[in-house]
């Protein structure tokens, strides 16, 4: 019978050496371990079957390879040349430096979250998140939820249970991860009442669907696709005007923006000022916050949403309280969220940095050209922000370019278009840029 292979090094030494070691930091040492000895089982199995043998730089080297797979798994800082500002994939909006820096403390500390401090009693984690909200878009008062779709969900609960909720049927959209407006209604205990068409609803749709037992009418952002040619739909001020008082209008706006001019969306300042009941939208698109659901509306229907026993499942904890406030101040002292500062950057701005860099680049292989990109987050889902990008070519696959890119440290996010790889730069600050032109060069140098 066949020993071990004798030249397979102990698990206590292979912890040690300092190709591995790193990954304690990185993996933990408990996930180290288990990758060591995962490692070695297989190579025993592989003597075992062949009489195969490997070197100590072999062993080392597949040991390091898994640790890697584990520590890409970890959502790690990308460069976004994908051409999309508010990338779902990779993680929406990213926070200003600023606000993370502010809150620190609060997060690295005891905090106050729900204590009063003038009171010596227990608090309400929502009291300064209101009245900035207020300021921000004159709702009367807000809250807040993890996400989104969470916020939806407890308006409905509350509101809506086992009673009617009027939806057209132009707004009865599935966004990513195939969430789907009709199943969140299903899932509150609300009953789904489809009116008009997919292109055209009118207020007499909505009004003749009223019965004793409607609770509210939605009105739902499409998102991430827009209806275009014969359309016709209610503003949320003809709704409100058309329907009985006693029936709540619900607008999920969305995409977070508050009160910006943007193409093709309605901000929540303009529905709220037209009349809506409430207004839900996520704080980590246009808003450049943490993810959350944000609720602002009146105050009679806002208030007793935190005391529904779902709000205790949904509520957001010390960090996204903190990072939202902090998101929230900035924005009423003139500062533009992250999202709305690259959105604006000229094309010549964005040319002064593409240029320098493809500098030094092979010119047949690299080239400078012009690339509208999106907003995206379910944001203008047809608008295009005007942009540059650099056109990549290979004499190789461009795959092996796209994978040596994703490969990176940090990794390189791109797009490949009609067999190029287009590297959007409306997504890139000045120290991303000094990044993507070393791994460019680097890439390049090797295919």
């Amino acid at each position: 019978m066949k020993q071990d292979n004798p030249m397979i090094p102990q698990v206590e030494k292979l912890i040690q050496n300092p190709q591995l070691k790193v990954w304690e930091k990185e993996i933990s040492r408990h996930l180290l371990i288990k990758s060591i000895r995962t490692v070695l089982d297989e190579i025993r199995t592989e003597w075992k079957l062949t009489g195969a043998t490997v070197t100590e730089a072999e062993i080392l080297n597949r040991i390091d390879g898994a640790c890697d797979t584990l520590y890409r798994s970890r959502p790690l800082p990308v460069i976004n040349c994908s051409g999309v500002l508010i990338h779902t994939n990779l993680g929406r909006a990213p926070l200003d430096a600023s606000v993370w820096d502010a809150v620190k403390k609060a997060n690295t500390r005891y905090v106050a979250l729900e204590y009063d401090m003038i009171q010596g009693k227990r608090g309400q984690r929502n009291a300064l998140l209101s009245p900035l909200f207020s300021a921000l878009t004159g709702a009367e008062s807000a809250a807040v939820v993890n996400n989104n779709a969470a916020a939806l969900f407890l308006i409905l609960s509350m509101y809506a249970k086992n009673r009617e909720v009027i939806v057209s049927r132009g707004e009865l959209v599935q966004i990513g991860g195939g969430f789907r407006i009709p199943e969140i209604l299903e899932q509150s205990g609300a009953r789904l009442v489809e009116v008009g068409t997919t292109n055209v609803t009118t207020c007499e749709d909505y009004t003749r669907a009223i019965t004793q037992n409607t609770a509210l009418v939605l009105k739902v952002h499409r998102s991430n696709f827009a209806l275009r040619g014969f359309t016709c739909e209610p503003t949320t001020r003809e709704l409100v005007e058309a329907l009985p008082g006693r029936i709540m209008v619900l607008v999920d706006q969305g995409s977070g923006v508050l009160d910006h001019e943007i193409p093709g969306e309605v901000s929540v300042k303009e529905h709220l000022a037209h009349g809506a009941s409430i207004v839900t939208f996520s704080g980590d698109k246009v808003l450049g916050s943490v993810q959350s659901g944000c609720i602002v509306g009146k105050e009679t229907l806002v208030a007793p949403l935190i005391t529904h026993p779902l709000y205790r499942v949904l509520r957001p904890g010390k960090t996204i309280v903190t990072l939202l406030e902090q998101t929230l101040i900035n924005q009423l002292n003139g500062q533009l969220s992250s999202p709305m500062r690259m959105a604006q950057r000229s094309v010549d701005e964005l040319r002064v940095m593409g240029e320098n860099i493809i500098s030094g680049l092979p010119s047949a292989q690299v080239t400078l050209v012009e690339a509208p990109m999106t907003l995206g987050g379910g944001s203008t889902p047809d608008e295009f922000i005007p942009s540059l990008a650099i056109k990549v070519t290979s004499h190789n696959s461009i795959d092996v370019l796209v994978q040596k890119l994703r490969s990176s440290n940090p990794p390189v996010i791109g797009k490949v278009e009609k067999n190029s790889l287009m590297l959007y730069l409306g997504a890139l600050d000045n120290q991303d840029a000094e990044i993507l032109s070393h791994h460019l060069s680097v890439a390049l140098g090797d295919v």
